[in-house]
């Protein structure tokens, strides 16, 4: 850094600015959290979700909104996304099913199953933490 140039403001803004576009591309959390400071939702889809998606925060915006952001994504991603915000067991994701001989075995939940089950959770959680009109009124 050339501390012995000067330059005007606007220059030193623009400067700013590109620097923080530049952190803001390629990290999708600290673009999420600059955009939610200035009062624009975002939405992530598919693998850029994957860094930047909170789930309780998502479920706030309803059901519709949480499921496009959910199944939009790899199963990989919402495994992932399940484990780190501890809502989802790794042994939550398979299921057993009664295979055509009549034994049980088990089977890979789908991105849809695994989905609805962080939505439960996350909706738990997010109930949890933000008490009721009638709680925050006593």
């Amino acid at each position: 850094m050339d501390t012995k140039r000067k330059i005007d403001a606007t220059e030193a803004l623009d400067k700013l600015f590109q620097i923080v576009r530049q952190e803001a591309l390629g990290n999708p959390t600290f673009a999420r959290r600059l955009l939610e400071a200035v009062g624009y939702t975002v939405e992530f889809r598919g693998e850029e979700a994957l860094v930047a998606v909170d789930p309780v925060l998502v479920a706030m915006r309803g059901r519709e909104e949480f499921r496009r952001t959910f199944v939009s994504m790899p199963l990989a991603g919402v495994k992932v996304i399940g484990q780190a915000f501890n809502l989802v067991e790794s042994h939550e994701f398979d299921k057993e099913v009664v295979g055509k001989n009549g034994k049980k075995k088990k089977q890979k939940k789908s991105v849809g199953e695994i989905e609805e089950l962080l939505w439960e959770r996350s909706s738990e959680r997010m109930r949890d933490l933000v008490p009721s009109t009638r709680q925050a009124a006593e």
